[in-house]
């Protein structure tokens, strides 16, 4: 039976097999904080106690998917990076693409620097053929982080992951399309409906073939 609960800044719901994790800071585009890695974290540790998942569909509340780190929140912008990453970055990325059933991203608006790939760490990326990805990390002096320097090459290439690390250039989801970096881009306004749909075959599917 459907089953959703709200976290501080993630609401969780799950339904037929299909969890759907909404990040949930709508007036920040959902930039990431150490509460939401808490949140998804402890998100992930329900839908695994419950034996009826099927899918995971990741998404975002309001006007994009994730812009990104907050880089006002004092928690996670620590002068040890690499202990802020290896805290939450890691420990997220490494979870998502170990989990035992398909993971799938939903990406409108925006999805930036982190955000960019967190929806690169799902098994599918559905984008709206509008919807901006950008590995921004190059503006504030890093190299991307967040899985990005493994997602990226076995994406698209060793040229076009370095390209698009080193200038930080906004691809469209069309773009992202045609270069083999998502599954699939849709019409801005089926992006959601495009990912559902996708979530309920998958659910539907054998899931030993799709572990």
């Amino acid at each position: 039976m459907p089953f959703s609960q709200d976290f501080a800044q993630v609401h969780y719901q799950s339904e037929n097999g299909v969890v759907t994790l909404t990040l949930n800071r709508p007036e920040r585009i959902n930039s990431l904080t150490a509460q939401m890695h808490a949140d998804l974290r402890a998100c992930l540790d329900l839908a695994e106690s419950q034996r009826d998942t099927k899918v995971i569909l990741l998404t975002g509340a309001g006007k994009g998917f994730c812009a990104g780190q907050d880089l006002t929140d004092q928690e996670t912008n620590t002068r040890d990076l690499g202990e802020a990453l290896e805290k939450n970055y890691n420990v997220l990325v490494r979870r998502l693409v170990s989990l035992p059933y398909p993971v799938i991203a939903a990406v409108h608006g925006v999805a930036a620097g982190a955000g960019a790939n967190l929806a690169l760490a799902a098994d599918l990326t559905i984008m709206g053929q509008n919807a901006v990805f950008t590995q921004a990390f190059i503006r504030i002096g890093l190299m991307p982080d967040a899985g990005g320097t493994w997602f990226l090459p076995h994406r698209v290439g060793l040229q076009k992951a370095l390209g698009l690390a080193m200038t930080g250039e906004k691809i469209t989801g069309q773009q992202a399309d045609a270069m083999g970096l998502i599954w699939k881009a849709v019409p801005d306004d089926q992006v959601l409906l495009a990912a559902q749909a996708l979530a309920t075959q998958l659910a539907q599917a054998p899931s030993q073939a799709l572990h």
